[in-house]
């Protein structure tokens, strides 16, 4: 008998940790070796995981899946597959009609019952945590046969919804939680994740009741236990893993649990292995703090929700959080350069008018997060957003991922304006490619909410969305747009704005990056001529950096190295400055930056440079 377990995935280097986790609990009741274990052994039992893509052409999926010739097939749903998911089983149903069609996931496991009313080619959904009900759904239809169709198999079975050959649609009894020790690792053939993010954790539930999600339902948080963890984490730096992303809800909730493992991959770092987690971060202390700063750059990458700085926001939701400390802590660990912060903010939200919304994301900027994520609600199924629906005037998609539209406090136009500002701070801040030319442009608006404001209603007014740019087109078009904003604006904060000062930062954010084999269109500084070009490396570099010392081969450095000239006034806006500032805008002279792509920063990826006062 043959099951196949299928995931449709985001992206390609998603995997589904969640039909690996039922296959190999499955696997291990079946086949395993203690006396519980050979109880359950059945030998005509096969597990099959399937992974896909939603972007795969979904015929293709279904051609798979049906050339499989499984006796069932079981989903995997979430809010961004639900739909490519229900529309692979209704055909799928059509051209094998007698595969039993399975379904789990958050996105399912509420209103289950009419989910089996709208699609009549289901057949059962499993509620809530999975592993054990899906081994008890494999050890009856085989105990059964799969002949059986009379609905009494299910009878028994906790956590499901069921359909009976009647056309009656039947729920159990929801299951109790099961230790998390009992939930077997299952990467002990890596060859399955190749080039896949591993996804990893160490607790499920939440103690947080925060109303957008559906985490805040299962307060009963349960950990697994720390040696266990230890050795497999260790198994990760054994094998020289890519990343490791916790999925763990509030990683840090329990302090104690929290700081173990960061001070293990600490002290057992491997210089390679990359581990994600989602934090409050108002809950580090300074011993936690004391551990970052020792950590390697790009050990450790944190992901935190701050959602609103909006105190009735705040209030509503039902969130605890100290604002002024998660900033500080937040600073404080931008100060350590070595971990990447990603920071989240949600729209929508009730109590947040557009006004307020524009200071919650000027108060998330001032944290300096190295990405700033504007996401927008979406009404959860069984969330208590989805239970104030009427009292909000929440106006939501109808279809997944069910996102907002309008409510009592913001209206559709301005959270249309709020997209054209969200895709501007993808494209130029979340790039990584404009860190300094954008410190210098935000200084000349009122708020950093109101240049990328401007700066999307430039693109907007230039039909310039939609359009697949390229690297330079970017630079480009934010050139063309300080032309225009600055060519209207005669006073900007009392400031003189600088056309040379912006080429020269564009310039240096262009070649921070990459090394460009051909010069941008904007750069006004003359290039160096070849010959002190070739005489710098030839000669070994100047009295203010010796090649060789840096460990650096004359003949191939110039292939791992850029000189580009950066206008004086510029130079006060680089963190790269050495302390050449005051001197350098003192004799105004040129300045010439040496980027050296060899030795890029770890944690940005950019390239180390050093300023140079003559060649």
């Amino acid at each position: 008998m043959k099951i196949v377990l299928a995931a449709l995935n985001a992206k390609y280097v998603h995997s589904n940790l969640a039909v690996y986790d039922l296959e190999a609990y499955a696997n291990k009741r079946l086949n395993g070796d203690s006396l519980e274990e050979k109880q359950d052994k059945s030998e005509n039992i096969q597990l099959v995981v399937k992974e896909y893509t939603i972007n795969h052409n979904l015929d293709m999926i279904l051609q798979s899946l049906y050339q499989e010739k499984a006796e069932v097939v079981a989903f995997s749903c979430y809010i961004w597959n639900i739909r490519e998911i229900l529309t692979i089983a209704k055909e799928l149903k059509k051209v094998a009609p007698d595969t039993r069609i399975w379904m789990g996931g958050p996105e399912v496991s509420y209103d289950s019952k009419k989910l089996l009313e709208d699609n009549p080619f289901l057949d059962v959904i499993m509620q809530g945590e999975g592993e054990i009900t899906f081994y008890e759904l494999v050890k009856e239809l085989s105990r059964f046969s799969v002949k059986c169709n009379d609905g009494s198999m299910y009878q028994e079975i906790l956590g499901i919804v069921y359909r009976k050959p009647s056309g009656e649609i039947c729920g159990n009894n929801r299951r109790s939680l099961m230790p998390l020790d009992e939930v077997p690792f299952i990467y002990k053939d890596l060859s399955r994740f190749e080039n896949k993010i591993l996804y990893y954790e160490t607790s499920r539930g939440c103690p947080f009741s925060c109303s957008y999600c559906l985490s805040s339902i299962d307060k009963s948080v349960r950990f697994r236990s720390l040696d266990l963890i230890k050795q497999e984490l260790q198994f990760f730096l054994d094998n020289n893993v890519s990343q490791v992303k916790f999925i763990d809800r509030t990683f840090n909730c329990r302090r104690e649990h929290a700081l173990a493992i960061w001070k293990y991959i600490t002290e057992h770092d491997n210089g390679i292995t990359n581990f994600h987690f989602e934090v409050a971060a108002d809950l580090i202390g300074e011993e936690e703090l004391s551990v970052f700063r020792t950590m390697r750059p790009g050990l450790i990458q944190l992901e935190i929700g701050l959602q609103s700085t909006n105190p009735a926001t705040i209030k509503e939701i039902k969130r605890v959080m100290n604002i002024e400390k998660l900033k500080a802590n937040m600073l404080k660990i931008r100060s350590f350069k070595n971990i990447h912060q990603h920071l989240d903010l949600i729209a929508g939200l009730p109590y947040e008018d557009f006004s307020t919304f524009k200071k919650s994301f000027n108060d998330a900027y001032e944290m300096k997060p190295n990405q700033l994520q504007l996401g927008f609600l979406k009404v959860l199924k069984g969330s208590y957003m989805e239970e104030q629906v009427a009292e909000y005037e929440l106006k939501y998609q109808d279809v997944q991922p069910y996102e907002v539209l309008s409510t009592k406090w913001i209206t559709y136009d301005e959270i249309l304006a709020l997209k054209q500002v969200e895709e501007m701070v993808e494209a130029y801040y979340n790039s990584d490619q404009f860190e300094h030319v954008l410190s210098y442009l935000i200084t000349f608006f009122e708020s950093p909410y109101q240049f990328y404001e401007a700066l999307g209603k430039y693109y907007k007014d230039e039909n310039l969305y939609g359009i697949g740019f390229k690297r330079e087109a970017r630079y480009e078009a934010l050139r063309q747009f300080c032309r225009k904003w600055f060519g209207e604006q005669k006073q900007i904060k009392s400031k003189a704005f600088s056309v040379t000062v912006l080429d020269s930062l564009l310039t240096y954010d262009y070649y921070l990056r990459e090394n460009a084999k051909s010069r941008p269109s904007w750069a006004k500084e003359e290039p160096i001529e070849k010959s002190v070009y070739r005489a710098f490396f030839n000669n070994g570099g100047t009295d203010e950096i010796c090649l060789e010392k840096e460990g650096y081969d004359a003949k191939i450095a110039s292939r791992l190295m850029h000189i580009e000239p950066v206008a004086s006034e510029a130079v006060c806006w680089l963190e790269e400055d050495n302390g050449k500032t005051e001197n350098i805008k003192q004799q105004n002279q040129c300045v010439y930056c040496l980027f050296d792509y060899e030795h890029k920063n770890a944690l940005t990826k950019a390239a180390k440079v050093k300023l140079l006062s003559h060649l």
